[in-house]
């Protein structure tokens, strides 16, 4: 009897043990204790959150310096003049659509959306925030502004 009792306990020991060191993981891996793992998860939830913005990228990609996108018009209203500033307020702000776009429509191609501050490899990821666009009613000649509230992220080509 008291052998069944001892191994009946070291197996709930075990199967304790083993619980424990699954959530372990799973917590680790929520908040990225693995990186490889984690990348693919920022780049899906990235792209998502930019398909559904006011000004949303469409596509998006880095390539040596150049940050470049199709930039799509997610407002009820034509706008026009789209300026692009990378990295904050100190950083150059770079005109990637000087025509206009309706509700809705896109550009017809990749435009220069900015610069990295150095060149990325290809296969490496990237990250760049905050990235906040001015744009102009075209109707109304009213200036407005978005800052994304996630970064650009994905992998250089």
């Amino acid at each position: 009897m008291k052998f069944n009792k001892r191994g009946q306990a070291a197996v709930e020991y075990l199967i304790i043990l083993a619980v424990v060191i699954i959530i372990a993981l799973v917590v680790v891996g929520v908040l990225g204790g693995f990186p490889s793992l984690t990348q693919g998860v920022s780049e899906r939830g990235s792209a998502a959150y930019w398909q559904g913005a006011d000004i949303s990228l469409v596509r998006y990609a880095a390539t040596g310096t150049t940050v470049s996108g199709v930039i799509r018009n997610g407002k009820s209203f034509t706008i026009r003049n789209v300026v692009v500033t990378l990295f904050g307020t100190n950083a150059t702000a770079t005109t990637a659509y000087a025509g206009t776009l309706a509700p809705g429509s896109s550009t017809s191609s990749l435009v220069t959306l900015g610069t990295l501050p150095t060149a990325c490899t290809a296969g490496t990821p990237f990250s760049v925030a905050p990235v906040t666009f001015q744009y102009t009613d075209a109707q109304y000649s009213t200036v407005y502004t978005f800052t994304g509230a996630n970064p650009i992220a994905g992998t250089c080509s």
